[in-house]
């Protein structure tokens, strides 16, 4: 039986087929249609579907779309008087010094003529203050149906500490409009703060009218060719998780690209720490590894949306492959109307095929220069933003054009050395393919430490430890504040807790290694989450062949570019470029 894991690029797809044997690669142009792309894919490599064990995805379109603004069908049902939360934002100034403010809020998510409040009220401890308006639930209904909206997100406030209204707004909605999908809020962000809350609900919605359609067709094709093995997506934290949860938390959908080459990247961290980029066609992703795992952030701001996401701390720039070049007041610039590209100076410098002439007025030298020092900049920062001192840091590089530039990166920040993971040109596959499948309960909790019992401490952690199947070791996520109305902070323990005292003098702990100083308060348990992480077997890396000792040399998938005064070698692991001489 094989596995499969697909990177669903803008531009290529990468595919990783590997079983006991050894592993195969395919890149190829993406047409948009993600099903028919995966089935040429399966022809091209001979592979019967049915015999798949299964299969990884992991897709940057609902990202890309994001990044394009690209408004979808559909709609808000809010609380009445809050239907404007979204447009309200939190009221912060994106640029202090611009005269006119502008709202960083993702106001394109849902159009105004499609959100709609509804009768009815909670107070803060879920209590039900007014029933549901009637009238406002088929007025909703009516504009609905008119709008032809596509996905329906409902958040009502208070919902995350009970969400009997959302149930009964949803059961009312999915009576009349069957074939609409629904997002509600409890299950999304169960967490206060309804702006925050808002986006996430309508994120969810939205990625359902972008992305369900197509998913759909993925899974109809491969159920067309007798597939009966696990479907997995890669998700924002760089771990594998299951099509029911990926349909129950489209969230981790965004970010799973990104963060499934952050997971190759950090697999070259086991001794110690590395930040890495990956560079393809468009834009470069830069993260962080220590202990072989990835840096992680508890809220994430993907393409100017802010999400309560716990994802892969990931940060990009506009500079890739297909990036054009040109010249400006500070020199060589990036991303210009017109002018070569990157790719163009990488081909006229023999480390692309097909060079054509090279007609700018500047040389290709120039350019790769430009792009280095660029890169070198950005990761310097990335890093010293992060406590990360870049001398003392490992460095990866992986992506088609990454390979190509390693060493000149390396070069411009002072290093002798940097890594590179096996098959660097199919990096977001390579690290699906790495990926440990996780298998997680979430419980909300509510509730502050000193008014929790052992007793119910212990039958909350029996029903999510049975929910948890694999077989490594148990984690549990906790999300506390030192009080009820303050920001939460994570808090990842080991072993299992035994009581609220014990979880209290843990985040005490925590608390003060983060803050330096004792929590100003006794602990509020907003939610536990319990996981368990389960590898299944990779294939042995390839041998470096015979052939040239610098230029192009050919790995599994890309290219790595060897200048003269370096030296490539390889580990059990990656590939490692030094330098060998000044």
């Amino acid at each position: 039986m094989s596995r499969l894991a697909v990177d669903f690029g803008a531009r290529f797809a990468d595919f990783v087929a590997w079983d006991d044997a050894g592993l195969r690669i395919l890149k190829r142009p993406v047409s948009g249609d993600m099903a028919a792309d995966l089935v040429a894919g399966l022809e091209a490599l001979e592979l019967e579907a049915e015999r798949l064990q299964e299969l990884r995805l992991v897709t940057t379109a609902p990202l890309n779309a994001l990044l394009a603004r690209r408004p979808m069908p559909v709609a808000l049902l809010s609380t009445r008087g809050f239907g404007d939360t979204l447009r309200l934002g939190r009221q912060n100034r994106a640029a202090l010094y611009d005269p006119v403010a502008r709202s960083p809020a993702p106001v394109f998510l849902v159009a105004p003529e499609d959100s709609h409040e509804i009768g009815g009220r909670l107070d803060a401890t879920g209590a039900e203050l007014a029933p549901l308006d009637p009238a406002d639930i088929a007025a909703a209904i009516a504009g609905l149906r008119a709008r032809e909206v596509r996905a329906v997100a409902i958040c009502l406030l208070f919902a995350h500490v009970n969400p009997a209204q959302e149930l009964a707004l949803a059961e009312a909605i999915r009576a009349a409009l069957p074939e609409v999908s629904l997002s509600l809020s409890h299950q999304v962000d169960p967490a206060p703060r309804e702006y925050e809350r808002t986006v996430s609900v309508l994120s969810d919605a939205w990625l359902a009218a972008r992305m369900d359609a197509p998913l759909a067709a993925v899974r109809a094709a491969l159920a067309a060719r007798g597939f009966a093995g696990e479907l997995l997506f890669g998700d924002g934290r760089g771990v594998l998780v299951s099509d029911a949860a990926a349909r129950a938390h489209r969230a981790i959908l965004l970010s799973g690209a990104p963060a499934a080459a952050a997971r190759a990247g950090a697999d070259l961290s086991a001794d110690g720490v590395v930040i890495a980029a990956d560079i393809g066609s468009l834009s470069a992703d830069m993260s962080t590894g220590r202990g072989g795992q990835p840096g992680m952030s508890e809220t994430g701001l993907l393409a100017g949306v802010p999400l309560r996401e716990a994802c892969t701390d990931i940060e990009s720039i506009a500079l890739g492959g297909t990036r054009r070049v040109g010249t400006g007041p500070r020199g060589l610039n990036f991303d210009v109307d017109e002018g070569p590209r990157l790719d163009d100076a990488l081909a006229a410098l023999g480390r692309l095929p097909d060079a054509g002439v090279w007609s700018a007025p500047f040389s290709p030298e120039a350019v790769v220069a430009a792009a280095a020092d660029r890169m070198a900049y950005a990761l310097t920062r990335y890093a010293t933003r992060r406590n990360i001192d870049p001398g003392r840091a490992s460095l990866a590089v992986m992506g088609g054009t990454g390979a190509l530039l390693a060493a000149d990166i390396a070069a411009a920040m002072g290093l002798e050395r940097v890594l590179l993971p096996r098959a660097p040109g199919a990096s977001g596959a390579i690290g699906l393919m790495q990926a440990a499948r996780r298998s997680e309960a979430f419980a909300r909790v509510d509730l502050g430490l000193e008014a929790l019992s052992a007793e119910a401490l212990d039958a909350l952690l029996d029903r999510l430890e049975g929910a948890c199947d694999g077989s490594g070791p148990l984690v549990y996520a906790l999300s506390l504040a030192a009080r009820r109305q303050m920001h939460a902070m994570p808090l990842i323990l080991g072993a299992r807790p035994a009581s609220g005292a014990e979880i209290g003098e843990a985040f005490a702990a925590g608390f003060r290694a983060e803050f330096g100083i004792a929590p100003p308060g006794p602990g509020y348990l907003f939610s536990i989450a319990v996981y368990r992480d389960t590898r299944g077997p990779v294939p042995p890396m390839a041998e470096l062949g015979d052939g040239a000792a610098t230029g192009l040399i050919a790995t599994e998938a890309g290219a790595i570019w060897c200048p003269e005064g370096w030296r490539l070698s390889r580990t059990d692991t990656a590939y490692r470029l030094e330098r060998s001489a000044r």
